[in-house]
């Protein structure tokens, strides 16, 4: 089952996009990959926190996560990449997955307006380090109350 996907957002950043750039005509290929990118970088922020912590699913490619990890590839690239802009429950590891679900539905939004972006809208940016940063403290919050309930 999927829990996000970017082309879920495409529309709304396609929109901005436009809007922001006074785009009217075609888009490049380029435009469109930067698109992309904006509509899901929000999902990928969660699946950089996932994988920097090794609870990716079991098909996931071990180079591409070290990469996330290291730096070397946002966790919106990994998205577009390697899971073709959508999130599902199997890139997930199984006994992360309540959590995730939970966590994701409920309070990622809120968490990610308040650490991402500043004054931008939503789909405006591509979040770096420090927003990454943020975040993380958040997901980190939520997950260890997660588990301290299930003691």
């Amino acid at each position: 089952m999927a829990i996000d996907r970017a082309d879920w957002h495409w529309d709304s950043a396609v929109k901005l996009y436009r809007e922001t750039y006074g785009i009217t005509g075609e888009l490049t290929e380029e435009q469109e990959d930067e698109i992309w990118l904006l509509a899901g970088n929000h999902i990928g922020m969660f699946l950089h926190w996932i994988i920097e912590n090794g609870f990716e699913g079991e098909e996931a490619d071990p180079e591409h996560c070290e990469d996330v990890r290291r730096g070397r590839m946002t966790g919106a690239e990994f998205l577009m990449w390697d899971c073709d802009g959508k999130l599902w429950d199997e890139d997930i590891r199984e006994d992360i997955l309540p959590f995730a679900k939970k966590y994701y539905e409920k309070q990622f939004f809120s968490d990610y307006g308040e650490c991402c972006g500043g004054d931008q809208p939503c789909y405006g940016f591509i979040s770096g380090e420090e927003d990454y940063a943020r975040l993380r403290e958040r997901i980190d919050a939520a997950f260890e109350a997660f588990y301290e309930e299930d003691l």
